[in-house]
Formats: structure tokens, sequence, C-alpha cells
């Protein structure tokens, strides 16, 4: 299979590369700018995106079997704060422009709306992100209208470190403790169920037990 991979210059874009080539695929790497995807692997095809720029995703998607996306915002002055549903309106043009239909979608925790996290500063922090979790409901909303098989994935606090393969895969939305897992994981998780489809046309979260 040939994975296309948005956001791969990322933190998890990295290792969603390195366990995509573990498995055997190939890899479509798209970034706004490719030069700073750090694989130099001859199986990875570097392709340049921006989530703001709807013909550049869909010319980059060409040729590929399946997408997953890592598209978030790391600082709460980017002030763009529909980056989720305008990347993924770029991404759904693109698969349909060229026929994909398998799509897997790494979204957060805090996307799941009028549920009270434990801890005071866990919802100052919600609260100061609002919109941007907003956003990221209404891009899971059209994601779940496209017609794809899509999976989406509420990641939960993600941390550096190896996988461990040992994690769950939830439905629960009230989570009663802080969840997390490794990059490394959630890339396994991803990777493998681009072609396992256990969970396709549903919103799951995956976390370390």
């Amino acid at each position: 299979m040939r994975i296309a991979i948005l956001g791969a210059s990322g933190k998890t874009g990295t290792p969603l590369i390195e366990s995509a080539l573990a498995a055997g695929h190939d890899v479509i790497a798209i970034a706004r700018t490719p030069e700073n995807i750090a694989s130099n692997d001859p199986r990875v095809t570097k392709r340049a995106g921006d989530a703001f720029d709807k013909a550049s995703i869909v010319a980059a998607l060409e040729g590929a079997d399946a997408v997953i996306t890592t598209v978030g915002k790391t600082d709460l002055r980017d002030k763009r704060v529909n980056l989720s549903t305008a990347a993924h309106q770029s991404v759904m043009a693109g698969m349909a422009a060229h026929t994909i239909k398998r799509l897997l979608v790494i979204s957060s925790i805090g996307a799941a709306q009028g549920v009270k996290r434990k801890g005071l500063r866990r919802n100052i922090y919600l609260y100061l992100r609002r919109k941007y979790y907003r956003d990221m409901y209404e891009m899971e909303l059209e994601v779940a209208a496209s017609g794809l098989d899509y999976t989406l994935v509420r990641a939960p606090m993600l941390y550096n470190g190896p996988a461990k393969n040992d994690y769950e895969v939830t439905e629960e939305e009230n989570y009663l403790d802080v969840l997390k897992i490794s990059r490394a994981d959630i890339a396994d998780f991803l990777v493998g169920e681009a072609t396992a489809n256990n969970w396709v046309k549903r919103t799951v979260t995956v976390a370390d037990r």
C-alpha cells in the first residue's frame, strides 16, 4: 500500500513514516516545507502541501491508497482557528479527485463536546483552546458525513518514546483519568488500522493501558 501522510515533518509525522516503512508500505510524505521531513528512505516520496492551499493538497495526494492526517496547532498564539476544517476539506477534495477511500485522522480528546476533564489545570487548558477544539469537532462532523472509509482517532497527551505495543482502543468519551500514549504507539495503531479496517466509520481514542 502507498500511504500519504499529511503533516509528515511534525513530531508525530516522523514515527508515522517509520511505522509505515516497517510495515512494508511506501509513503507519500506531505508537508508545507518538505525539506524538513526527516526520512531519506527511497520509499518515501516528499511533496509540498499547505493546509490552506487546496490545489497543493489535491496534487500531493495523487497515487495514494490511503491517507493519514496529523494536522494540529502547537502554539496558542497561532490564530488559524480553522486549521483542522480547512486542512481536511482540502484532503477530502484530493481524495475525491483521486478516488481514495481510506482516511485516518488524528484528532484530540479535547474535541469531545461538553465533557469535563479531571483537574482544574486541564479544564483551563481546554478553555483556552476552545476555538481550536471546536474546529476539530466541526472537522470530525465533516469527515463523518463525507462517505469516506474514515477512522477518527482522538489522541490523548502524546509523548516521545519507543513503542510499547500495549495500548487499548475505546469509544468512551468521559475519561476519568488522564490518558496518554507515545507517538510511536499511535503511529503503530494508525498504520495497522489502514489495512486492518477494524474501526471504519468510528471515532476512538487509543491510550496506554
